[in-house]
């Protein structure tokens, strides 16, 4: 029996023995995917300081690819990079999406701010606007972003303005437009007028030439007439040929 429970004490010993090299297998696990969590982000600020933009946000994915202490920062600065390399869009919404985590008034401040940023880039000066003022109250001593939130106002402001003097230019367009096809039609009307009075007065005209006076007809009746009493005595007093009329004073056709 002694020998027995010896020979169980030992299988006991081996098994504690695996169990133990397991478990320090896994935190050496652990610790390797942290120190290369670690190294993506300090590899992505180099690139980001050198200016590689892109390569530096490839470099904090890979960090993000493993849930650890070095989420946050590799979130933020992926979205500062995307900003960077003029990736608004995604940049606002990474910052945004960090805002859904619990953080202290003054980180979300710094992220409100980045997003007036992100909007400033795009000429969206009325939601920047907003976005400053979201990352005063939260941190009313940022004078960066009570420097931004004027600078905003001013160009918001500005901008208005021209939308407005632009507006007015197309209306002046549109009624000059208007006010010419008006005149071109007042000016082919004028020209139909006139162009319908030419006709008339040719008209007027030609049938003037044709017109004959009372007096001129009737002068031109007596010619006719003197004409063909003049031919009829010529007619008779010529003499007439034998076998070419019957006498009596005509040609018989």
């Amino acid at each position: 029996m002694a020998g027995s429970v010896q020979k169980f004490h030992r299988k006991e010993e081996c098994v504690m023995r695996h169990l133990m090299i397991l478990i320090i297998a896994i935190f050496v696990s652990l610790a390797g995917f942290g120190q290369n969590s670690a190294q993506n982000v300090i590899d992505g600020n180099k690139a980001y300081r050198n200016k590689e933009f892109d390569k530096a946000s490839g470099l904090y994915r890979k960090s993000l690819e493993q849930k650890n202490n070095y989420n946050f920062q590799a979130r933020y600065n992926l979205a500062n990079s995307m900003y960077k390399s003029g990736d608004f869009e995604s940049a606002r919404e990474t910052y945004a999406g960090i805002l859904n985590d619990s953080l202290d008034n003054r980180t979300q401040s710094r992220l409100y701010h980045n997003i007036g940023n992100t909007y400033m880039q795009q000429k969206n000066y009325e939601q920047s606007v907003n976005a400053y003022k979201n990352a005063l109250r939260l941190n009313p001593s940022d004078d960066d972003a009570r420097y931004n939130l004027s600078y905003a106002l001013q160009l918001l402001k500005k901008q208005q303005q021209q939308n407005q003097q632009n507006q007015q230019n197309k209306q002046n367009q549109n009624k000059d437009k208007n006010e010419d096809k008006d005149q071109n039609k007042d000016e082919n009307k004028d020209q139909n007028k006139n162009q319908e009075k030419q006709q008339d007065q040719q008209k007027n005209q030609e049938q003037k030439k044709n017109e004959i006076s009372s007096g001129q007809a009737d002068q031109m009746l007596k010619a006719l007439q003197n004409k063909e009493k003049q031919t009829q005595r010529e007619i008779h007093t010529q003499p007439v040929k034998e076998g070419q009329g019957s006498g009596n004073g005509y040609k018989d056709w």
